[in-house]
């Protein structure tokens, strides 16, 4: 998710907001309803990932998804990127 990150920092030209706030900032990032489902992966892979409470590690399916979505995500906007 860092990744995807910095990659819409870099397609927004907006180099410190987290990406909840680029999504927010910058309507067209991603197609609607798709940003709210990218939204969400953030949060998800935020709490799952990052704020792990003791007793609830996330399964490698969990990390796989959010990889999958992270990477396709991150691939979308570095092709809307000029050469």
């Amino acid at each position: 998710m860092a990744a995807l990150e910095c990659v819409a920092r870099k397609a927004c030209g907006d180099p410190n907001p987290t990406l909840r706030k680029l999504l927010e900032r910058h309507s067209g990032l991603i197609p609607k309803p798709l940003d709210s489902a990218v939204e969400k992966a953030w949060g998800f892979a935020s709490e799952r990932g990052r704020h792990i409470r003791e007793g609830e590690e996330p399964t490698r399916a969990d990390a796989e998804l959010i990889v999958g979505i992270a990477a396709t995500v991150a691939t979308f906007l570095a092709r809307k990127l000029p050469d």
